[in-house]
């Protein structure tokens, strides 16, 4: 099992919502999707909150976003507003080799900040071993 967390405040994402790919470079067409665009406060909290699951799934890892980019982690939710993550590319790779069954994720916001903290299960055979290396370490995944 590894752990991670991430804060996030929120006037940062919407200050970074400006830029013109902000949203097309960190998330999903699906992330995107599940969050009501009508009500603006609720957005940009639930946007920073999974900007912040996002991180925190990256440190579980082990590896932060060094050999994969954002969007291989999607933050969803499920029909009761559960987050959960699904894992493509490079990402998905890393949680098997470090066999890790599964990743949990929880986020929470306020006014001004969105924490995340994310669970790796399994994986206890490779506990606090050395860091995932991939053919092309050192290339940047954002």
């Amino acid at each position: 099992m590894e752990i991670g967390v991430d804060i996030v405040e929120i006037d940062r994402i919407k200050r970074a919502c400006r830029r013109k790919r902000f949203l097309e470079r960190f998330f999903t067409h699906q992330e995107l999707s599940g969050i009501d665009k009508n009500k603006m406060a609720i957005f940009y909290q639930r946007l920073a909150g999974k900007f912040a699951a996002k991180e925190a799934v990256a440190k579980a890892l082990g590896t932060g976003f060094r050999y994969f980019r954002w969007r291989e982690i999607e933050i969803l939710n499920d029909h009761n507003g559960k987050p959960y993550a699904v894992l493509s590319g490079r990402a998905e790779e890393i949680l098997k080799s470090g066999g890790f069954e599964k990743i949990l994720v929880t986020i929470s916001h306020c006014r001004d900040y969105a924490i995340a903290f994310a669970v790796a299960r399994g994986g206890g055979q490779n506990e606090g071993s050395k860091p995932f290396h991939h053919e092309g370490a050192g290339q940047e995944g954002h």
